[in-house]
């Protein structure tokens, strides 16, 4: 398939890369091309004498045609970029380039299109002999985004601009209604919070504590306010997952739909009326089993879809690689979901174990400590909410009381939300 690329040129602008470097022998304007790289010039000389200039510039020297001439020479170089005449044609007859920026622009934007045209050269070349299709598609994107996340330029900030920003955020805030983030719907709990931007949170359990439930209902909560939600629900399959939304929406317990003669009066009226106004909800669920990279493709699918935020239900579910133990396949998909939501810069929720050590304590409540699997889970995650439901070890207390713990916050306080309840029949929490 590369013979494809034999009879074209590839994309290039030689004038703009000979005034960069005509602009650089006169000036020295380095500071402001300081992302240019050798590799981005196209014809080999210029490749060379970029190198050359930049060796200069390391050693704190002046950047002439003289230094430049002899620096190539030590690099045994000088004869191969065609002689001190190629660079005495540059430094004379190339334009000079007054916007030294636009011109090295041009250069390294050429250069990442040639880079993604041997990128997709090379994919369409693997295709003919790929063997695992899921890995093949997902190994393709990542190969494809990071032209661009390896070549964005660096933003250093100094304080004055840093806070001039911040008071000038804050001044807004105060007098307009602008989005700070997601609210989940608990009182005490999203004032700590700011819920946006490349944040994982986890929201982790023991086993029927209601991880799914809590998921759900704050994806619920947020559709109903205009938020599209991705949902990976590697746990539930979608028919199960679409009986709990219903079961929620009409407060009837999903037990009753299958058991013949169960559904009374106005019940199946409720249920139609449920799905109804479910089916507007933007809520997108994919329900398929995953490995790690399955759930980078489909969150990169949810995010295209326009999608705000992410649930992955959950950690365990999630196929690590074969020959490695359950430890480290946890921390690898750990670690890759924490790169992941800095890839797409919006907030995933990750649903994941604590351990059975807690239930062996006296107060069953769990801390960050319990997390099951691996450590990465307390170190990437930006917040972490633990369920605890203490009805369900003491038939003394109400069983609809839940106690919320935001046990880590990454940018402010932690505490106990109780003003969330979860309802048993219904399978949710009522988030206010």
């Amino acid at each position: 398939m590369n013979n494809i690329l034999l009879d074209k040129v590839p994309p290039q602008n030689i004038d703009a890369e000979e005034s960069v470097l005509s602009a650089l022998l006169i000036k020295n304007q380095f500071d402001i091309i300081e992302s240019l790289r050798p590799e981005d010039f196209y014809k080999g000389p210029n490749k060379k004498i970029f190198e050359a200039m930049l060796s200069l510039v390391r050693k704190q020297c002046p950047v002439d045609l003289v230094t430049v001439a002899n620096e190539l020479i030590e690099m045994d170089a000088l004869e191969a970029v065609g002689g001190a005449g190629y660079l005495s044609m540059i430094s004379e007859s190339a334009p000079i380039a007054v916007n030294i920026e636009s011109y090295a622009k041009i250069i390294q934007d050429l250069a990442k299109a040639r880079e993604l045209i041997m990128i997709a050269s090379d994919i369409v070349e693997k295709g003919f002999s790929v063997s695992d299709i899921e890995e093949y598609i997902s190994e393709s994107q990542k190969k494809v985004l990071e032209i661009q996340t390896t070549s964005s330029k660096d933003k250093i900030h100094d304080m004055e601009s840093l806070m001039l920003e911040s008071l000038e955020r804050i001044s807004t805030a105060q007098t307009c209604d602008i989005n700070q983030g997601f609210n989940f719907g608990m009182p005490l709990l999203d004032t700590f919070t700011n819920i946006s931007g490349s944040k994982l949170f986890l929201i982790a359990g023991r086993p029927a504590m209601g991880k799914t439930a809590l998921a759900l209902s704050i994806a619920m909560y947020l559709a109903n306010r205009g938020t599209k939600v991705g949902f990976l629900s590697i746990e539930m399959d979608k028919d199960d997952l679409a009986d709990r939304l219903l079961s929620i929406e009409s407060n009837i317990n999903s037990l009753c739909f299958y058991s013949k003669g169960t559904l009374e009066g106005d019940s199946m009226q409720r249920i139609r009326s449920s799905a109804e106004n479910l089916s507007v909800l933007p809520i997108y669920v994919d329900d398929s089993d995953c490995n790690i990279q399955d759930v980078e493709r489909k969150c990169r699918k949810f995010k295209k879809m326009g999608c705000e935020i992410i649930f992955i239900d959950q950690l365990s579910k999630i196929r690590g690689e074969r020959g490695k133990s359950k430890f480290e396949q946890y921390t690898d998909n750990c670690s890759a979901i924490a790169l992941l939501k800095k890839e797409l810069r919006i907030p995933i929720g990750l649903l994941c174990q604590i351990g059975r050590g807690v239930e062996a304590t006296n107060d069953k409540v769990p801390t960050m400590s319990d997390l099951k699997q691996t450590g990465m889970l307390e170190e990437d995650a930006d917040l972490i909410y633990l369920i605890f439901r203490p009805g369900y070890y003491d038939d003394n207390i109400d069983a609809s009381r839940a106690d919320i713990i935001l046990a880590k916050n990454r940018q402010g306080a932690t505490g106990t939300e109780q003003q969330v309840a979860f309802t048993k029949k219904r399978g949710m929490f009522e988030l206010i």
